[in-house]
């Protein structure tokens, strides 16, 4: 199975470089959802806003949320070079109402990032992040600009889970094929596209043609 996966790694493609030309971002809000034995609750909401700078991207994504009636949120932002991979340069997160909503800063320069960090936040003062990093934050937008070609792969080395500063390696995202979901009761024709990596949870994104990230399942629910 290892040597499989080796396999399927390698002869995925890199990922597309950036296209400013195809970006249909905008600001995007979101319904936040949790899903078990087929019962749906409504946590909250996610917002995505995006913004082109010079030669930067800045992600910001909002998260406003009330679990066992806890209000918590956490904001953050992202300055992203405008490359395939949309590698980060500055993460910055502030969480309310729970340890797991973080509070840090991280400049990323020359390989490492440095942080600063509030309390009880438990990660290093730095961190090495390598080449062809994506964040989770980033790969959000970077699947609405994968080609949409049924069975299509694509492969990035290194994951950064944002808000935990967690790195993890060898991320396939594969074009699964078209699919009608459905949204507040209207039918949306959209691309399903998978993401695998790193030990997690296979990840699933539901795309239109028009390049606007429509749902997302993780972990799943």
């Amino acid at each position: 199975v290892f040597a499989m996966g080796n396999s399927i790694f390698a002869e995925a493609k890199p990922l597309p470089d950036f296209n400013a030309g195809a970006m249909n971002w905008g600001t995007q809000r979101y319904k936040f959802t949790l899903i078990k034995n087929e019962e749906k609750t409504e946590l909250g909401s996610v917002t995505l806003r995006n913004k082109l700078s010079g030669d930067q991207v800045l992600l910001t994504d909002e998260y406003l949320l009330s679990i066992r009636g806890k209000p918590m949120s956490l904001k953050m932002t992202q300055v992203c070079r405008k490359d395939q991979y949309l590698s980060p340069v500055k993460i910055e997160c502030e969480g309310k109402g729970n340890d797991e909503m973080p509070t840090f800063k991280a400049t990323i320069q020359d390989g490492e990032a440095k942080i600063e960090r509030k309390l009880p936040f438990k990660i290093s003062n730095s961190m090495k992040i390598p080449a062809e990093t994506v964040t989770s934050a980033a790969f959000m937008r970077i699947v609405t600009q994968l080609p949409r070609v049924e069975g299509a792969t694509y492969r990035y080395a290194f994951a950064l889970e944002a808000s935990e500063m967690n790195l993890k390696k060898d991320y396939i995202a594969k074009v699964i094929g078209k699919e009608t979901i459905f949204c507040d009761g209207e039918a949306v024709k959209c691309w399903k596209i998978s993401q695998n990596g790193g030990g997690i949870r296979e990840q699933l994104f539901w795309v239109t043609e028009d390049g606007i990230l429509q749902r997302v399942l993780q972990d799943g629910r």
